[in-house]
C-alpha cells in the first residue's frame, strides 16, 4: 500500500552525488535487499535484465536503422557496422531522443559535424591543448584526449565526466582514461556525447523543428547552417518513422 512516508528508488536516486551519507545509505539499502532476497541483486535478475535492454537494445528495437544512416549520409548500409550502430541506438535510449525530430536532428547534424561520418577524432595532433586548465589538462594530456566522438569530446575533464557517467550506469570502462580519443572515437562514437546532451538539455531542444535554434545550441554559432539544413531535409525524407 502506497503511504504518504513511501519512498520511490527513483526520486532518491536522481539526487545521488556520491556524498558520503548518501553512499551509506545506499549501502544499508543493498544490505537489507540482500537479507530479503539475496537473488535481486544479481546480474540474472529480470530488473536487471531490463536495464541492460534499454541500454543496449538488440537490432529489431533499434529507433535508427542502418538504412536510414546511409541514406542520409550517402553510404551503402554495409558501411555501417554494428558497433557504430549499437552505440547510436544506445544513446538515443539513454537521452530519451526517441521523438521523430529528435532522431533526424540527431542524425542530421552529427552527419554535418563529422563529414558524413569520415572523421570521428579530431584532425589535429590536440598538443594545442596541453596544460589547458579550463579542460583540467596537464602537460602531456592534449594528445591523449583530443576530440573524439560525434560532437568531439574533448579534455580530461569531459572524458572524466563520460567515465564517472558510465560507471554510474552499470557500464564502468577504464579504457576509456587510459586510452583516451582512440579508444573513445572507435568504441563510443555516440554515448560519449550523452553529458554534452544532458548538461545542454540539447534532446529537448531537438524536439522543435527549428534547424537554426538546434545548431546554435550545439555550434554557438550557426556555421555550416546550409549543410546542416541539406541533412535534416534528407533525414526528413528517409527517416519517417
Amino acid at each position: 500500500m502506497t503511504t504518504q512516508n513511501h519512498l520511490r528508488l527513483l526520486d532518491l536516486f536522481k539526487y545521488y552525488k556520491k556524498l558520503a551519507h548518501q553512499t551509506a545509505a545506499i549501502q544499508m539499502l543493498e544490505d537489507e535487499i540482500d537479507a530479503l532476497d539475496p537473488y535481486i541483486l544479481t546480474r540474472n535478475a529480470e530488473w536487471y535484465q531490463t536495464w541492460v535492454a534499454a541500454i543496449a537494445p538488440k537490432e529489431s528495437d533499434w529507433l535508427i536503422t542502418r538504412e536510414q544512416v546511409a541514406n542520409v549520409a550517402g553510404y551503402a548500409p554495409a558501411d555501417f557496422d554494428d558497433m557504430f550502430m549499437r552505440d547510436l541506438n544506445k544513446l538515443i535510449r539513454v537521452t530519451d531522443m526517441v521523438s521523430l525530430n529528435q532522431r533526424r536532428h540527431l542524425i542530421s547534424q552529427t552527419c554535418h559535424e563529422t563529414g558524413r561520418y569520415r572523421w570521428m577524432k579530431e584532425l589535429s595532433s590536440g598538443e594545442q591543448y596541453n596544460n589547458r586548465r579550463d579542460l583540467n589538462n596537464g602537460p602531456n594530456d592534449g594528445a591523449l584526449y583530443k576530440g573524439a566522438g560525434v560532437i568531439m569530446l574533448t579534455g580530461r575533464a569531459n572524458y572524466q565526466d563520460f567515465s564517472n557517467w558510465m560507471e554510474r550506469s552499470g557500464m564502468a570502462d577504464d579504457r576509456i582514461m587510459k586510452e583516451g580519443a582512440d579508444y573513445v572515437a572507435d568504441t563510443y562514437p555516440f554515448l560519449s556525447a550523452v553529458c554534452w546532451i544532458e548538461k545542454n538539455k540539447w534532446a529537448e531542444v531537438c524536439k522543435g523543428e527549428d534547424v537554426y535554434q538546434v545548431t546554435r545550441v550545439l555550434n554557438g554559432g550557426y556555421n555550416g547552417i546550409d549543410d546542416r539544413l541539406h541533412y535534416y531535409e534528407k533525414a526528413c525524407q528517409y527517416i519517417q518513422e
